[in-house]
């Protein structure tokens, strides 16, 4: 018998919840009350009618999970001094995924995903494969990935591209003080429409760390006020390299209707700052170039999708949504106030402005 029979023969769902996130129906099982209690509230805004196919479904055991770990394959670090975070191997009718910190495992199926494990303790790993179930439906209906964060406003959709840690999500924290609407804090999909550049964001609630938390003044009340007064005083270097993350309730804080999954993009600030560095510059990237200035942060979805899309199409996709933005470079010393006050002033970052 496969990994996976094993679990669906040892494993009862006892709860189901009908997810519509964006216009994809998805359902999540689980075995575990908390786990669906904590759910239920987690995707309140998003809970539908049971009344159709879902796209795809993610089972949620607390239990103990089945694998070999002499077939595991660690997956690919992208320096030496990264952990490993994953291992997998392939199991004929399911590709078997362990999370080697806690010791979850994941049975990737074609349309499904098996998580089994101390789902409980490990909640945001559960909402993390929810996300994961959203996203491989997306990108298999012709959109790609870029790792980014992204706002709406009046104007329009704007994001914030760059690799982990260089402030994307501060910067959609920081507009969403200026009545922007949230669309996504990591992951934006993106494809071409006769408007423009669709983009749709996942409702991951930002993970943020506290330099964040006291920069954005609705935040800082979610900090304890001897952490705060410890915090105040660190300089900007220091507090952006903290990893003591919290989650941030966007729409609890903000109010219902902040989050907005969908919308047209306009615009993407690719940052390329960095505390270490001197000056500050914006510049906008020549439309034969910002395919591959951007192609530098599109993501894939790594051992999760079985089936990846042909890189050709990747890059004709990412080509036809660069002719409808405007990119532009943000470089020398990271400097986020500015960012905002520029995507604030608006009109000169029209799409029209051009290369």
């Amino acid at each position: 018998m496969s990994e996976l029979a094993s679990i669906i023969r040892a494993y009862r769902p006892s709860a189901t919840i009908a997810l519509d996130i964006a216009g994809i129906p998805l359902r999540v099982h689980t075995n575990a009350p908390a786990v669906h209690e904590r759910l239920c509230r987690y995707f309140d805004a998003y809970v539908g009618a049971d009344g159709g196919e879902p796209a795809a479904e993610v089972f949620l055991f607390c239990g103990t999970p089945v694998y070999d770990e002499a077939r595991m394959r660690d997956v690919p670090r992208r320096s030496r001094a990264d952990r490993v975070k994953e291992a997998f191997y392939d199991a004929g009718d399911a590709r078997v995924v362990l999370k080697r910190r806690t010791g979850v495992v994941v049975y990737v199926a074609e349309r499904s995903l098996y998580v089994v494990g101390d789902v409980e303790t490990n909640f945001n790993q559960a909402v993390n494969m929810v996300m994961m179930a959203l996203a491989k439906t997306l990108v298999h209906r012709g959109y790609i990935v870029l790792h980014a964060s992204a706002i709406l406003g009046d104007a329009g959709g704007i994001a914030f591209a760059s690799s982990s840690g260089t402030g994307k999500s501060t910067l959609a924290l920081m507009l969403l003080e200026r009545h922007h609407h949230l669309v996504s804090n990591d992951r934006l999909f993106l494809r071409p429409s006769p408007d423009g550049a669709e983009m749709v964001g996942i409702p991951k609630q930002p993970r943020v760390n506290p330099g964040t938390l006291l920069r954005v003044p609705r935040l800082t009340r979610l900090l304890p006020a001897d952490e705060v007064t410890r915090y105040r005083p660190m300089p900007p270097e220091r507090l952006w390299r903290l990893e003591r993350k919290r989650d941030v309730d966007v729409e609890a804080i903000y109010g219902p209707g902040t989050v907005r999954l969908r919308g047209t993009l306009r615009a993407v600030f690719l940052l390329r700052w960095s505390l270490d560095s001197r000056g500050w510059s914006v510049h906008t990237i020549p439309q034969a170039e910002r395919a591959a200035a951007l192609g530098q942060v599109v993501k894939g979805l790594g051992v999760y999708d079985l089936r990846p899309p042909d890189p050709a199409v990747v890059e004709s996709t990412l080509a036809a949504v660069c002719e409808r933005i405007s990119v532009y470079e943000v470089s020398g010393r990271a400097d986020l106030d500015r960012l905002a006050s520029l995507v604030l002033a608006g009109p000169a970052l029209s799409p029209a402005a051009g290369p």
